[in-house]
């Protein structure tokens, strides 16, 4: 008998065990502290590929009512990034609330997960993982509608597009699986587009490297030491033309150019063009401009012909450019920007790809920058109006830095992390030759003193002396220094 009652125990209790699996799987989120409530939906039921959805275990009930997941457009690799899930309806019988998410490269997990409040939790099934809702993240009672924030980092490379799929339950609360209603959605998130990051405008074999380039006024003739290719020489423009030496068709080569100031429709860029070895004549500006915003203003990779124009006294100033992104008929940007004194300064100050309106103020000494990513207006203290402005990129973060020579040493407000960097390298009465001479990303602090090139690698801040060229001829890396 004793043996025949606990017998009879066991059996029981596995009965009850079996009962209360079953209420763990098909309960909705009606219980007070059921199990399946406070573990979220079992894994795999996001309508991915290859996934099933809630209603493998709720019963459809028809109805208004929709699922949304707000994700950012783009990401870059390893950035971390807040992540929504949000249920909406008009149908107010319902008030309980679930959801299941995953992030997938095609079929892959793509990025992880953190929790950043109380009603998510993260659960894994090897080598995927899933978000869902806590118990307290039914939200039980609420109508209306739900939302549930988390955090998801980035994969740490780009995998190309990643899709974030999301399966929810808008529960009518009754403690069963019946007449739940089952909501589905995805949303595809891209890689951040590349940004085209251009060598520099000095080099002419595309190698990474600044090469060492005079032009000589006497014959016109510009001579090029390319570090890859060897020596190269062309005779290109005359005595009185502004160099503007830049990647007018996007090969990753600067192009031998110059431009010629004259009136009207008589002014001109003359682009020796490295990918055809062809001539290209643009009809630009007018005497009294300044070139120096010769450069990519539209990120499709090719130099733009532009050129500022200062106003007259308590007038506006402009920048003319001609994009040639989907610009077929070369029609002519102009935008407002400085007045009367002010000097334009080029770069891409914001890391985007694309040239940046920027001008210095001598009368206060202040640069103003209209960053191209959002419109938003910097106002950087930064100089002295009796100055040079050699403003690049020396740091290495793809972002034109504030930078200004005075009796021999280089003041850099780096914008990696605002720092300021002092490098005591030349004489004033110097010619500067900013370029990234050694291939590392960054510019180099570098002088022209006599045909001598005396360049500070920022590689290893070792001192390079090349010498190239002779005390009469203009050194092609100065051009644009103002």
């Amino acid at each position: 008998m004793i043996f025949n009652l606990r017998s009879l125990k066991v059996v029981v209790l596995a009965s009850f065990t079996v009962f209360m699996f079953s209420v763990f799987i098909f309960s909705d989120f009606g219980g007070t502290t059921t199990e399946a409530s406070e573990g979220g939906a079992p894994t795999g039921t996001t309508g991915a590929p290859g996934e099933v959805t809630c209603t493998n275990c709720h019963t459809q009930n028809a109805g208004p009512g929709q699922i949304s997941i707000i994700a950012p457009a783009n990401y870059t690799p390893g950035q971390t990034y807040q992540i929504q899930v949000q249920h909406t309806t008009t149908d107010t019988s319902r008030s309980r609330w679930g959801f299941e998410l995953i992030s997938l490269a095609g079929t892959t997990m793509a990025g992880s997960y953190a929790n950043t409040t109380s009603n998510t939790r993260i659960r894994a099934a090897a080598p995927k993982n899933y978000v869902t809702q806590t118990l307290a993240g039914t939200f039980p009672g609420q109508t209306l509608g739900a939302t549930w924030s988390f955090n998801w980092t980035a994969p740490a490379t780009n995998v190309g597009n990643v899709t974030f799929y999301a399966a929810g339950i808008q529960g009518n609360n009754d403690g069963t699986e019946d007449g739940d209603r089952t909501v589905l959605t995805s949303t595809v998130v891209q890689p951040q587009p590349v940004v085209v990051i251009h060598h520099g405008f000095t080099d002419f074999d595309a190698d990474g490297k600044a090469d060492a380039s005079v032009f000589r006024p006497t014959t016109g003739i510009w001579y090029i030491n390319r570090s890859t290719a060897g020596f190269t020489a062309a005779q290109w423009g005359i005595a009185t033309d502004k160099l503007t030496p830049a990647d007018f068709d996007g090969d990753d080569k600067a192009d031998i150019a110059v431009w010629r100031a004259g009136a009207p429709t008589v002014a001109a860029y003359y682009i020796l063009q490295s990918t055809t070895n062809t001539v290209r004549i643009e009809l630009f500006g007018q005497t009294g401009d300044d070139p120096v915003v010769t450069g990519d203003w539209d990120g499709d990779g090719k130099a733009d012909p532009g050129v500022y124009r200062n106003a007259a006294v308590g007038s506006q100033s402009y920048i003319y450019y001609r994009g040639s992104l989907s610009n077929p008929g070369g029609t002519v940007t102009y935008i407002q920007w400085g007045t009367t004194g002010d000097q334009a300064m080029r770069g891409d100050f914001d890391g985007d790809g694309k040239f940046d309106r920027a001008v210095f103020r001598p009368s206060n000494g202040v640069w103003y920058i209209v960053q191209s990513t959002n419109g938003t207006v910097r106002y950087e203290n930064w100089g002295l109006s009796t100055d040079k402005f050699v403003p690049a990129d020396y740091d290495g973060d793809s972002k034109t830095d504030l930078a200004v020579f005075r009796s021999g040493v280089w003041y850099i407000k780096q914008s990696s992390n605002g720092a300021a960097s002092f490098i005591n390298w030349g004489l004033s009465t110097d010619t500067l030759v900013p370029a990234d001479y050694d291939g590392d990303g960054k510019t180099d602090a570098a002088i022209y003193r006599g045909g001598i090139w005396y360049i500070r690698m920022s590689s290893s801040g070792n001192m390079s002396a090349q010498p190239f060229g002779n005390g009469t001829d203009a050194p092609v890396p100065n051009a644009f220094v103002k």
